[in-house]
């Protein structure tokens, strides 16, 4: 009997450790499955994305856009000192508020093809003279992609002389009233743009919000919100920033031969403001701060809610570092690639960080496919 209350008792012994096993194992759960939660976060994004930012965004490019074309039509109308001094301050303030946009090309500012009527440059002057002496021109053709947009308004306003030369071009010069025509021209085509993108993404105009923040566009795919959006960050970070505005001037992605002429704004001056405003606007989105300065959903949060806040924060702390590194430039990108060209090939090489982490680690670990592919050994 003895040895038989043993073994119940071992038995006994074993089952109450096992109940206990059983208890620990049976730890509170989260309240909803990582798959929900993560598809809500999407779709916070999405409408942080679509509402805090690119909306505000814009609705500011529009406002500087019309304000460039009431400056330029002063300055047309009556060409003087004062006048030309506003239509460049228009000017500028209308292309660093794109940087805020730039990046959101896709659905309506790619069905109106933002990008190549607002900002490809160099400008082709050669074109945009023949334009201008002609008098026949399709200002959103093929042909006249480098003839428009921001960089074709600072050549004329900026880049024809010194003021005395360029007041004579639009006053006594025999081109004068083409050279008038064309200026009001291009800026009136940058603002029907603007307004166009703006209104395609309004719930009053074609109410692409609507769609930007559907549930249906809450997964990763290509064509989901986030998959759109990673997409055209990717894409905009590498060949418009990091390449357009430091790696081609600067002769890194040139064949090691400076090309000072496609700096951008290169007759205004101010490449720099540019670059230091386009690296602010990808840190803002980043982190999901929106037009008001509230800390919304950003891909940063995502990143966290994925696990990955070793990749958050090295791409939060990098973003913080590149406009530290902007911040240090001197004002002008043309004595930068003169003098300090180290200091570009240093902004180059941390530029080129964030280009690694978002098109492959932060999309694979979003799951989001990439389009883009740059063989430069990224």
């Amino acid at each position: 009997m003895n040895k038989i209350a043993s073994y119940f008792l071992l038995f006994f012994g074993l089952m109450m450790l096992g109940g206990l096993w059983g208890c620990k194992t049976d730890s509170p759960k989260k309240p909803n499955p990582p798959s929900t939660n993560l598809a809500e976060a999407r779709l916070e994004l999405a409408r942080n994305m679509a509402n805090g930012l690119i909306i505000p965004a814009y609705e500011q490019l529009s406002q500087r856009a019309n304000e460039l074309e009431v400056a330029v039509g002063a300055f047309t109308r009556n060409p003087d000192a004062a006048s030309l001094l506003a239509a460049r301050e228009g000017l500028k303030a209308a292309w660093l508020q794109w940087q805020s946009a730039a990046m959101y090309l896709f659905g309506p500012a790619e069905n109106v093809v933002l990008r190549q009527s607002l900002a490809t440059y160099p400008a082709n002057e050669e074109k945009i003279e023949q334009n201008i002496a002609s008098g026949s021109y399709i200002l959103g053709s093929l042909d006249n992609q480098a003839a428009v947009g921001f960089p074709a308004l600072d050549y004329l306003l900026n880049g024809l002389g010194d003021e005395a030369q360029v007041l004579a071009a639009y006053t006594t010069d025999s081109l004068a009233d083409g050279r008038r025509t064309y200026l009001q021209d291009l800026s009136a085509e940058i603002s029907a743009k603007v307004n166009a993108s703006l209104q395609g993404w309004l719930a009053a105009g074609d109410n692409y919000v609507a769609e930007f923040t559907d549930p249906s566009a809450g997964g990763t795919d290509l064509g989901s919100a986030l998959g759109l959006l990673v997409n055209s960050i990717d894409l905009h970070f590498q060949r418009f920033v990091r390449d357009g505005k430091v790696a081609i001037p600067a002769g890194i992605r040139s064949a090691g031969v400076p090309r000072p002429k496609t700096i951008e704004a290169r007759y205004g001056g101010y490449a720099v403001e540019l670059l230091r405003a386009s690296l602010q606007a990808y840190h803002r989105l980043f982190l999901g701060i929106d037009a008001n300065g509230l800390d919304g959903m950003g891909l940063y949060d995502y990143l966290l809610l994925l696990e990955a806040e070793q990749l958050a924060n090295d791409m939060k702390n990098q973003y913080e570092s590149l406009q530290a590194a902007a911040e240090q430039l001197g004002d002008s990108m043309e004595e930068e690639i003169d003098q300090h060209p180290e200091r570009l090939e240093a902004l180059f090489v941390d530029m080129q960080k964030i280009v690694v982490w978002i098109k492959s680690d932060m999309a694979s670990v979003m799951g989001i496919t990439l389009t883009n592919q740059d063989n430069d050994g990224d």
